[in-house]
């Protein structure tokens, strides 16, 4: 979705994945509201993908529209893996081993990053590169955008895609600056960022004669072998 869900849409998701399934007059039974303000919410709720309608046949009467939650809204109800996700960082970045902790780091980055690459197909040239990986990006959540105003090539991202990893380590920066090094084709130079209170983080991407400033959520240069450290990074 494109706004976290309020209490009162975890409500009727709740209801209905408890229900498996129900309509608007019991929605409203539930929660006590009008059947107004509950089409408002539905309709909304189904434009995000988080519920989907069908028509149910009964032995008497017409036809009734029956809402269930979709998995995508399961994923919404289930926002707890957020905790899972920090505890599974913590034990990655906490490894003693520096050399299994590198390894491991290496792992997620590569991973992520063949994510993305492997959606950039025909892309010659890096502002190519730059705006389809903002549009692959943005397909799948993430708050961003590539701009090629003043003679400079922005991918803006906003928002922290991992606000809860970046608040208990550091290493998530370089993961993601790393990321974006491997999909753009060329080394990134980290500037600013958001963690440090800044509108957005900036980064400067060398390629060549080609230069390139890349703006997003959480990307920095501190090293993988000191990742369980302190920031190292060029603009701390």
């Amino acid at each position: 979705m494109s706004s976290p869900l309020d209490a009162r849409d975890r409500e009727i998701l709740e209801h209905l994945h408890r229900s498996a399934g129900g309509d608007i007059q019991a929605l409203c039974d539930v929660l006590g509201v009008t059947r107004t303000a509950i089409r408002q919410r539905i309709a909304r709720l189904e434009g995000a993908g988080v519920i989907s309608s069908e028509l149910q046949g009964q032995s008497r009467g017409r036809p009734r529209l029956v809402y269930r939650v979709t998995a995508e809204g399961m994923h919404e109800l289930g926002e707890n893996y957020r905790e899972l996700a920090v505890v599974l960082w913590k034990v990655i970045t906490g490894y003693e081993d520096q050399t299994v902790r590198t390894s491991l780091l290496g792992q997620v980055r590569n991973s992520l990053a063949e994510r993305f690459r492997r959606q950039l197909v025909g892309c010659d040239s890096v502002d190519e590169r730059l705006d389809q990986l903002a549009s692959e990006m943005k397909s799948s959540g993430f708050n961003i955008e590539s701009d090629h105003s003043g003679g400079l090539r922005i991918l803006r991202e906003t928002s922290c895609p991992f606000p809860m990893l970046a608040d208990v380590d550091e290493a998530i920066c370089q993961v993601e600056r790393e990321v974006l090094q491997q999909v753009l084709g060329a080394p990134v130079e980290f500037r600013s960022r958001c963690r440090d209170g800044q509108g957005c983080c900036e980064f400067q991407v060398m390629g060549g004669s080609d230069l390139l400033v890349v703006a997003a959520g959480t990307v920095g240069v501190q090293s993988l072998e000191t990742s369980g450290g302190d920031c190292k990074t060029e603009a701390c």
